[in-house]
């Protein structure tokens, strides 16, 4: 079995920085994509994944990657990253196929508990509650 890859799309490497002692320590390979392509070649590798997806400067071309990965590898868990509690965008987010939705961007120990989550199990994290009848 392969071992598990985070992939970090975000214009600046906030993100990379917090998940890379975590990726060290588990020995999951970490990568660095600075265009939607990149991402999905990176995704071509088997193997579970993690695809951290910082959005707010594009949202157009951010969704559509989530929406790109749902679609083209199941299989892969895109986590939508935002700077600010917009329920709108988790909506949106959620609708095009995250598995997990985190606004505003999270501390270091809650981004670490979800790609983890996400990596041991096909669950998605941090769902919404299901409506009540």
């Amino acid at each position: 079995m392969q071992a598990p890859q985070v992939i970090v799309f975000e214009p600046e490497s906030r993100l990379l920085s917090q998940v890379r002692p975590l990726a060290e320590a588990r020995r999951w390979l970490l990568r660095e994509a600075k265009t939607p392509e990149a991402v999905l070649k990176f995704l071509v590798r088997p193997g579970p994944a993690v695809v951290l997806i910082r959005v707010g400067r594009d949202l157009e071309k951010e969704l559509n990657l989530v929406e790109r990965i749902a679609w083209l590898y199941p299989e892969a868990a895109p986590v939508v990253v935002g700077d600010s509690d917009h329920a709108v965008l988790a909506g949106l987010a959620w609708d095009v196929g995250a598995r997990a939705v985190l606004v505003p961007a999270p501390d270091r120990d809650r981004l670490h508990d979800t790609v983890s989550g996400l990596l041991r199990s096909e669950e998605p994290v941090n769902a919404p509650a299901a409506p009540s009848e």
